[in-house]
């Protein structure tokens, strides 16, 4: 499976995602990973959008409360005719986060809820992709 394409400023977001779908497959009963030169299909993705927006505030007008919000467009291409045989595009999924005091620890926890929003991206589209055939 290529690595997702960012189109995003996000830095490293694609290993996120890709690693993401990449479990998802290998835990599944019903798909594996496989060479290119030996796939059926590949998997194709790319990370369209990215924002972490504040939302919240406290009365001393602070940040409480961040969106960070990414939309993916993921697809299967057949492997023998380059046809594609199923797409998603533009699914979005947002997850809100608390900051800390420390920017640098506030950015670690924007890390952490990126990652919990692949594993659950990747896998609510490999479930759907799935359900196609």
């Amino acid at each position: 499976m290529p690595v997702f394409t960012n189109l995003t400023d996000e830095v490293a977001i694609e290993d996120m995602f890709t690693s993401a779908m990449r479990k998802t497959v290998a835990d599944s009963s019903d798909a594996r990973l496989a060479s290119k030169q030996s796939a059926d299909g590949i998997i194709d993705g790319t990370i369209v959008s990215y924002s972490s927006v504040p939302v919240f505030f406290s009365a001393s007008g602070t940040v409480s409360v961040y969106r960070l919000t990414i939309t993916v467009n993921v697809k299967l291409v057949q492997v023998i005719t380059n046809k594609t045989l199923w797409e998603m595009n533009g699914f979005t999924e947002s997850l809100d986060f608390y900051p800390i005091n420390d920017p640098l620890l506030t950015k670690e926890r924007e890390k952490d809820v990126i990652n919990q929003l692949a594993v659950t991206m990747m896998q609510r589209a490999f479930d759907a992709m799935h359900s196609n055939f």
